[in-house]
């Protein structure tokens, strides 16, 4: 298998650095794997803190013995969750670091396969 395309494929599929990790640039490989474990450790982190409120928003109805689909909809609708910019930027920043991994992969692969060749 090509360098180029073990790189891409790593980066790609597996975890974004990881190409890079295994082209050599460890170091840049491990600072692209920071930043995307950094984004989705505050998009998972936001997300439980989500959950949690509307959990805790449903006990009590559980509690009354009258629970039905609509008002469980309609309370997980009415709960409000502030700060979703966190959530963007983190989005954000593992979109970019997975396409910049692949393509750097890439790039990086090339090279390496044409100094063999």
């Amino acid at each position: 298998m090509k360098r180029s395309t073990k790189g891409v494929l790593l980066s790609g599929l597996v975890y974004p650095g990881l190409g890079q990790w295994s082209l050599g640039r460890v170091f840049l490989g491990a600072i692209i794997m920071i930043l995307t474990t950094a984004g989705l450790a505050v998009i998972i982190y936001r997300l439980v803190q989500r959950i949690s409120l509307v959990i805790d928003k449903i006990l009590p109805q559980l509690a009354e013995g009258s629970v039905d689909l609509y008002k469980i909809m309609e309370t997980t609708g009415r709960t409000s969750f502030s700060g979703r910019a966190l959530e963007n930027i983190s989005g954000a920043v593992v979109i970019g670091c997975w396409a910049v991994s692949i393509v750097h992969a890439y790039i990086l692969g090339r090279k390496r396969d044409r100094q063999i060749s």
